[in-house]
């Protein structure tokens, strides 16, 4: 498998050079590879969340090398940056996001719009990835008539929609019940394994975390691996 994503040295300083400097992440390095499915693990405080937002292009590090796809994104405006989390990186987060005034399936246009897709291909391949993540019935429905498992179906269609890079799912099943949490984690199983679909995804859950293909494991601003499940 070819590298997605190459981090390289990564660190992150908050409040340099003043009384309240906080050194988050150490020297990170972490490569991803094209189709892989990993979970990012650790406490609170170990840094994991700094590091998505590094990964999700939505921080800068204060030092160290970030390659997506070949790409030096740090030598990138804001404005680029903001073009490559728009086409290159869907997100998925704990409480969905979800917009309450409309519906399923305009909610999963919405990235289309921002990237100009004209309005009958972004309805129609909304509508598709809809009925790919099991909501196909459900895409006239606004988010207040949706189950917590049926809005989390509907964002990850919707981070689908732009066809990314990479899916960064932050404790997707942590608002979740035992079995609706089951049966996202599986959702993304099924991405992984027969659409290739690259995922990174942060938890606290030990048990969905040894269901990935690797396991990164955040301490104090570091990262330790755990060898690959078979």
């Amino acid at each position: 498998m070819s590298e997605l994503i190459e981090l390289r040295g990564i660190t992150k300083t908050f409040n340099p050079g003043q009384p309240s400097q906080l050194t988050v992440l150490k020297g990170v390095d972490l490569s991803i590879s094209d189709g892989q499915f990993l979970s990012i693990v650790g406490a609170s405080g170990s840094g994991k969340s700094t590091l998505m937002n590094i990964i999700g292009l939505l921080d800068r590090p204060t030092t160290g090398t970030y390659y997506l796809e070949g790409t030096d994104v740090l030598s990138s405006t804001d404005n680029e940056l903001a073009a490559f989390r728009s086409t290159q990186i869907g997100f998925v987060f704990q409480n969905f996001n979800l917009i309450s005034r409309i519906d399923a399936l305009r909610n999963v246009e919405l990235p289309m719009m921002y990237a100009r897709v004209d309005p009958k291909t972004r309805r129609e391949y909304a509508s598709h990835l809809l009925e790919l993540v099991g909501m196909g019935e459900r895409q006239h429905h606004l988010p207040n008539e949706l189950s917590g498992g049926q809005k989390q179906r509907v964002a990850i269609a919707r981070a689908l929609a732009n066809r990314p890079s990479l899916i960064l799912a932050d404790e997707p099943t942590g608002a979740l019940d035992t079995a609706t949490g089951r049966m996202i984690m599986d959702l993304f199983l099924t991405l992984n394994e027969e659409h290739r679909t690259t995922i990174a995804l942060i938890t606290h859950n030990p048990e969905l975390a040894e269901e990935t293909q690797r396991v990164v494991t955040m301490r104090d601003g570091e990262i330790t691996e755990v060898p690959a499940c078979a």
